[in-house]
């Protein structure tokens, strides 16, 4: 990644953004190998013994929502000092983060949606059956066109996931010993809607997905709608700590 000084200031805070998730993306490349490799090769093995009913990818891809919030925060967390110090003000690295949390979901959403999609071929070709435990009851994801509508929402979890992870990361450093409290309102929004959309389970604590079954019946649109409201407010809350955010001494 280009460092600072070779960026030209009008436009560095993109460059660094895109510059981000660039190298954010290679230095994951193994994991998310992993998790391709593993989320194919091990219902195969389990096909020896029992019946493939369950999806396993979409597993895989819940863990990516845990794995994306804390990618959010842990990169936000750790720039802040680092990037202030080498002259990058605190709204640019606002902006190259909102970059940088846009391009990581839109990225490991796609991967997210075509693993789902292949997945499906691949359990048709085995003749296995290709659901998810939705309540306690295993329901089918249906055609190739409903495997499709599905996954594509992958991309706008993420993101939700994405900008939670990020206010929890700076409020964690602005607040220091406190700022992870925040978790305590965010988790049942993210949960619950996350829990609406798909109709299953939360891939938190149940607890937490409480306010899912409540408005699971409220509709797709208007539950996409509420996602991207709480994206703004998140990334909004998150903002307006970082501008404002003290730059604390290292300790001897």
């Amino acid at each position: 990644m280009p460092t600072l000084a070779n960026l030209r200031l009008p436009t560095r805070r993109y460059a660094l953004g895109a510059g981000i998730t660039a190298e954010a993306l290679k230095y994951f490349k193994y994991w998310i190998a992993a998790a391709l490799v593993l989320a194919f090769a091990f219902p195969f093995a389990v096909s020896q013994w029992n019946d493939i009913t369950i999806s396993a990818w979409y597993y895989a891809a819940n863990g990516g929502k845990w794995f994306t919030a804390f990618v959010g925060g842990g990169f936000l967390f750790v720039l802040v000092p680092n990037m202030v110090a080498t002259g990058l003000t605190r709204r640019e690295l606002a902006v190259s983060m909102g970059i940088f949390g846009v391009l990581w979901s839109l990225a490991i959403g796609a991967i997210a949606f075509a693993g789902l999609l292949a997945e499906r071929a691949y359990y048709g070709a085995m003749g296995w059956s290709h659901g998810i435990d939705a309540n306690d009851a295993i329901a089918p994801i249906g055609s190739a066109a409903e495997t499709a509508a599905f996954g594509a929402h992958y991309p706008l979890v993420y993101l939700v996931y994405f900008t939670a992870g990020a206010l929890i990361g700076v409020a964690s450093y602005r607040w220091e010993g406190a700022g992870w409290l925040l978790l305590v309102p965010v988790l049942p929004v993210v949960f619950s809607l996350d829990n609406a959309l798909y109709d299953t389970e939360p891939v938190g604590p149940g607890w937490a997905g409480f306010l899912g079954g409540a408005i699971g019946d409220w509709g797709r649109g208007l539950i996409v709608a509420l996602l991207l409201v709480t994206v703004a407010g998140l990334a909004a809350a998150a903002y307006r700590i970082l501008i404002d955010i003290p730059l604390r001494a290292k300790k001897a």
